[in-house]
């Protein structure tokens, strides 16, 4: 398409009526064509800028009356402006009606037809990319449960790569749920199904999910008993049980990633029956009498590092045994907020050495490393041997949860032999990051 008059495109789009409908679509197609091909997305953003043809096209997906193929190629004109931009998700959030109406078309997939499948898949790449800005907004639109729904109803049934975009939405919105949350059983019960799924990316993520609420239970000071009513403790633990003879199989190749997630995995499932029996009285008299002593033996089997985050979890039970509860440290105070050092009690043995914080940071796990300053009493501020502080590798590594935890802790900013958190963001083109100094 040459020499495309914006005002005309615009005006096209806002068409809808009878045979305008297909003067709409034709619009529609040439603007990802305009988008997509075009060589100076500067100039393309001054044509056709997102402050006015953002609002023309979430408006046809308020459009009861749309077809889905005029829906299917406006979703793919919003990704396309939010590949480039993700400015461009606050043009959408304010659209009234926009958000909620994209997580609609999640829970209304019609299998049988290609049309509504490729629509759906759209709406799921366009959840994805406003989640990485706007995650909020997309919770508070319901795109925690249609996004559920999507992955149980027609997971089997869409391409791989949009079953994992599907649950990296899910896995973002988790942390935004409350304990009191009305749709909390629901979720659970759809996550603890997950937790077994044969496509490891979403068994992993629902770990991850699992991971985050029980970290929003322990942040509200509520038992986190409700997590464990659709069978999570023994999927744990059969997982952990598991571990071992999947680390073995990995010893040959250590370096490799599979055997590298399969570490963190291990981590992330510790951590979280850690958490879950810090918090819950329920949840550890049932786990005393369940398959735990099996799955602690066959996970003593693994490799080192299987075999130390185990251990973590049996010196969390024999404290909860013999001392009682009163004995654990309180998380509010096992890091005084000034950086001065911690209550080292269990969590934070010579096992979990802060190379494996590092470790935690690289691989983005942002529970993981929670879990091990909170409850193991790590200095927010400490140093490596070459000089760079858990700030400075979040700065060009980990998430930007991570940053903001680890800022709010009372880590320093300043500090670092080689280089400050602010310089590493910016080397590393991080932006997002840097505005959180």
């Amino acid at each position: 398409m040459v020499d495309v008059d914006p005002d005309t495109l615009l005006e096209w789009l806002n068409m809808g009526q009878g045979d305008e409908r297909d003067m709409q679509l034709i619009a529609l197609e040439q603007l990802c064509m305009l988008l997509l091909m075009s060589d100076n997305i500067d100039r393309c953003f001054e044509s056709c800028p997102p402050r006015t043809f953002l609002p023309a096209l979430c408006r046809i997906f308020l459009d009861e009356c749309a077809p889905e193929n005029v829906l299917e190629v406006t979703a793919r004109a919003i990704t396309y402006y939010l590949d480039v931009s993700a400015e461009c998700t606050r043009r959408i959030v304010a659209v009234d009606g926009a958000l909620k109406s994209l997580c609609n078309r999640l829970v209304i997939v019609e299998l049988s037809s290609r049309t509504s499948k490729d629509l759906g898949e759209q709406c799921v790449k366009v959840l994805e990319l406003i989640c990485t800005r706007e995650a909020g907004a997309v919770f508070e639109a319901g795109g925690l449960q249609c996004a559920l729904t999507f992955i149980r109803e027609f997971g089997s049934a869409v391409h791989k790569d949009t079953l994992h975009s599907a649950m990296n939405v899910v896995t973002r919105l988790c942390g935004r749920m409350e304990p009191q949350d009305q749709n909390l059983e629901t979720c659970v019960k759809s996550l603890s199904t997950l937790l077994e799924h044969e496509d490891k990316y979403v068994s992993d993520g629902a770990l991850r999910c699992f991971a985050s609420l029980a970290d929003r239970f322990t942040r509200r000071v509520v038992d986190p008993a409700p997590l464990a009513k659709h069978g999570l403790t023994g999927e744990l633990l059969r997982q952990l049980a598991s571990a071992a003879g999947a680390n073995e199989r990995s010893t040959s190749s250590s370096a490799t990633p599979d055997a590298k997630t399969n570490n963190t995995s291990v981590s992330t499932i510790v951590s979280l029956l850690i958490t879950l029996c810090r918090g819950s009285p329920a949840i550890t008299h049932d786990l005393l009498r369940s398959e735990l002593p099996d799955a602690i033996e066959k996970a003593l089997q693994g490799e080192e590092r299987c075999i130390l985050d185990t251990m973590r979890l049996v010196d969390l039970l024999l404290v909860l045994l013999f001392e009682g509860r009163q004995a654990l440290p309180k998380s509010s105070v096992s890091l005084p907020r000034g950086g001065g050092p911690g209550i080292r009690r269990f969590d934070g043995s010579s096992e979990r050495s802060h190379r494996q914080l590092i470790d935690c940071i690289r691989s983005k796990d942002t529970d993981a490393l929670i879990d091990a300053i909170e409850n193991g009493g790590f200095e927010v501020n400490f140093m490596d041997d070459v000089g760079q502080t858990l700030l400075n590798w979040a700065s060009a590594f980990g998430t930007l949860e991570m940053v903001e935890y680890l800022c709010e802790r009372g880590a320093d900013v300043n500090r670092g032999q080689r280089s400050s958190s602010l310089h590493y963001a910016a080397c590393f083109g991080r932006p997002a990051v840097a505005k959180v100094h």
